[in-house]
């Protein structure tokens, strides 16, 4: 009597579970499995890499995983091996992700790789910190000597400053009196501006109120649109979940060891890269003391500086202001004359603003039509929330005896049916927001 075998073919990338009856001979023959235990050797720039997570997978399927230890080494040990190809894959967080693909793997085989640093080390960062540091001692030394030198500058501008001063205060009175008599004319000229201004913003104030209705309308539907698209989306998702729950329901613990290694490999890590923040940060704190040393001494560079500066440019914006004080009086007696001109102008802009006025009226009115119109199809909406809170319901349903993994083929059938109703609603909103978009698009 012949034995036979009830194989499953778990097939991830087709989706399906396959059962293949074949013979014990026909098994031995085509199915030489065994043991066997590899060697992985990480290292970057000749120095061994710990902590680095080693993956080997053949068609997707993780059959070994492991860490490397503190000589960079990971002995891998894979119980059923029948030479097919491998793909082998390094991480660490420090470094670049290596592979090898199409591997055919051997007993006692060592396979070496090479990682590409993401990162300085922590020697590497206090160096450069080093470097910095002396650059900033160098720029704090320099500053120093500026100041001296600005210092004495400042104090004989400011004293050269106070002789100027005295030649303008006899300019200054004859110009206060042509000043006067410009702003008695200018106020005269406000006032009207004042009156022009007051209608122009009404008419702002009127236009605003059409615009924040409109904007409000096209809100409103935007924010359905999106939530709506938001809903579809999740539904599609959920609905991917239960299919490959239905199709991979006998693969769900396939990859404990692997995730075992990667959680050994993620805490090497982390100490690690603890080890290189803290170094990070040392660094960092003697940079920021020498900055500051060098930020203090520029400061006080630059306020010398600035101070010097300051009274030069008050050294000639008095020699200036004596010469403007001849020219201000003959100004004050043209402002005198612009502020005639103002005045018929703010006239003219009163008339504009009034015209300004009835055409923002028109706007919020039509903008007043529009949202009328609009909430005329707020009950079909409510029809549409009502039924997509029915299938929602339905779908929770579903969701649930999913769970418990029993009659999935009569479920198959529930969720096809329901996902058409869905589909049915969609089309049924895209109407309607179709409506609403045609009567905001008539209405701008």
């Amino acid at each position: 009597m012949k034995i036979h075998f009830l194989l499953l073919s778990a097939l991830p990338f087709l989706g399906t579970i396959q059962p293949t009856f074949v013979s014990a001979s026909t098994m031995a023959s085509t199915m030489a499995y065994e043991a066997i235990s590899v060697n992985i050797q990480v290292s970057s720039e000749g120095k061994p890499v710990k902590g680095a997570f080693i993956s080997i997978t053949t068609g997707g399927m993780a059959i070994g995983a492991g860490t490397t230890n503190d000589s960079g080494t990971a002995n891998i040990s894979i119980p059923t091996y029948g030479n097919q190809l491998v793909q082998i894959v390094v991480k660490h967080s420090l470094y670049r992700d290596e592979k090898m693909s199409d591997v055919v793997l051997s007993n006692g085989k060592t396979l070496t790789f090479d990682l590409k640093g993401k990162t300085a080390t922590a020697e590497e960062i206090t160096a450069a910190s080093q470097t910095k540091v002396e650059k900033y001692d160098d720029k704090t030394a320099r500053a120093e000597e500026k100041t001296t030198s600005y210092q004495s500058e400042a104090q004989k501008l400011a004293e050269e400053k106070q002789q100027v001063i005295k030649t303008q205060e006899e300019l200054a009175r004859e110009r206060a009196e042509a000043e006067n008599i410009a702003a008695e004319k200018q106020r005269i000229a406000d006032a009207k501006r004042a009156e022009a201004d007051a209608k122009t913003a009404e008419v702002e104030k009127q236009r605003a109120e059409a615009l924040r209705i409109k904007e409000e309308n096209e809100r409103k539907l935007a924010d359905e649109e999106r939530q709506r698209s938001e809903e579809a989306k999740k539904r599609a998702l959920e609905a991917n979940e239960r299919q490959k729950q239905l199709e991979n329901a006998s693969l769900e613990n396939a990859k404990k060891e692997e995730k075992d290694a990667k959680k050994d490999a993620e805490k090497t890590q982390k100490e690690q890269e603890k080890d290189i923040k803290e170094a990070k940060e040392n660094a960092k704190e003697a940079e920021e003391q020498a900055k500051e040393q060098k930020k203090s001494a520029e400061e006080r560079e630059k306020e010398a500086k600035d101070r010097a500066k300051d009274e030069k440019e008050d050294l000639k914006k008095e020699e200036k202001r004596a010469e403007e004080e001849k020219e201000a009086k003959k100004e004050a007696e043209k402002d005198a004359k612009k502020a005639d001109k103002k005045e018929k102008e703010a006239e003219k802009d009163m008339k504009e603003a009034e015209k300004e006025a009835k055409k923002a009226e028109k706007e919020r009115e039509e903008a007043e039509e529009l949202k009328k119109k609009l909430e005329k199809y707020d009950d079909e909406q409510k029809e549409i929330d009502k039924e997509r809170k029915k299938l929602k319901k339905d779908q929770k349903d579903i969701d649930q005896k999913m769970k418990k993994g029993k009659k999935l083929d009569k479920l198959k059938d529930k969720q096809k049916k329901l996902d058409e109703k869905n589909k049915k609603l969609d089309e049924k909103q895209d109407k309607l927001d179709s409506k609403r978009k045609k009567a905001i698009r008539k209405a701008n």
